[in-house]
């Protein structure tokens, strides 16, 4: 069973999360609509209920409250359907309905809309299976309350199973939660490297909250230096952090690039460079000159000596 957001407002074409959430900020007094498509996967008829449910946001969590537990938001929360009888591969578009009250405080406040299946009730063991959609609703005068955040702290690790991980610390400096997500690019590592982009999901982040985002990029990956750029967003909020980092073991000093090969095909080149000369100057000798001319070795003896 999986349930999806039909409509998203026109508003927030530009805002990422109102494609997946219920995300909105409205006056007091004010209703909200929405359409959700509710689909199963099951292979037999199953009935289906459709009910809204608290949650908060914890820090760095997202917290669902057990059960049908309400609160505030999810008491403003109602449903055309509550029930659904679906065959197998049948799908169902249920109307929510939020209504703010008129005297509602300002603020921002957490839900989740759910569809809910059980197992058969003559079962030994039965299973509950729901999916939910998160409702992150803002009431207040005026315009909606800004988000930001800040990114600091870039740093490279190496886990002991030689893992390298970047971790930042993102805080949440704006007036609502956040649902971070974006990419890590890594420039300019040993012998000119790129390597990325990683793509880096974040926790949902409360207000005034700080965590540590982990990225974790691979065993391979030599230990640096390297140019880290990691973006993140939250809806239409992006923010960008750049610093250089390495991926050593902790009291470990980052290993040179191993640039032996380098030097080496360097080398052939320029030896390969010098006997071309000498040949043709030998070819040259023996087509105007009035003697042979023999190449003499040493003075490539000579010249691999320097190398």
């Amino acid at each position: 069973m999986s349930v999806r957001l039909l409509d998203a407002p026109v508003n927030r074409r530009e805002d990422s999360r109102a494609y997946h959430y219920i995300v909105d900020h409205v006056k007091p007094g004010t209703t909200v609509r929405r359409r959700i498509v509710v689909s199963s996967a099951s292979e037999i008829r199953r009935e289906v209920a459709v009910y809204p449910a608290a949650a908060t946001v914890d820090k760095a969590t997202w917290v669902v409250a057990p059960d049908r537990t309400a609160n505030e938001l999810s008491s403003w929360v109602t449903v055309d359907r509550n029930r659904l009888d679906l065959d197998p591969d049948e799908r169902a578009t249920v109307w929510t309905t939020i209504r703010v009250p008129e005297d509602a405080a300002a603020g921002e406040r957490y839900a989740v809309l759910w569809a809910q299946t059980a197992g058969l009730a003559d079962s030994t063991v039965r299973h509950i299976g729901r999916a939910g959609i998160r409702i992150y609703l803002s009431v207040g005068p005026g315009g909606e309350p800004a988000s930001d955040f800040t990114i600091t702290d870039l740093t490279g690790t190496r886990a002991p199973d030689g893992t390298a991980t970047l971790t930042a610390s993102v805080t949440n400096t704006g007036k609502r939660a956040l649902d971070l997500d974006g990419t890590l690019q890594l420039k300019d590592g040993p012998d000119n490297l790129n390597s990325g982009p990683f793509k880096v999901e974040a926790p949902t982040l409360a207000l005034g909250a700080t965590a540590t985002v982990q990225v974790p990029i691979g065993r391979n990956t030599p230990d640096g230096p390297w140019t880290a750029k990691l973006e993140l967003a939250s809806g239409w909020t992006r923010r960008t952090a750049t610093g250089q980092v390495t991926f050593a073991r902790p009291g470990a000093v980052a290993k040179p690039a191993d640039r032996s090969r380098t030097v080496l095909l360097a080398g052939l080149a320029g030896s390969a460079i010098v006997l071309a000369l000498l040949v043709g100057y030998a070819v040259h000798q023996r087509r105007h000159g009035d003697r042979p001319v023999t190449l003499r070795t040493r003075v490539l003896a000579r010249h691999a000596s320097r190398k």
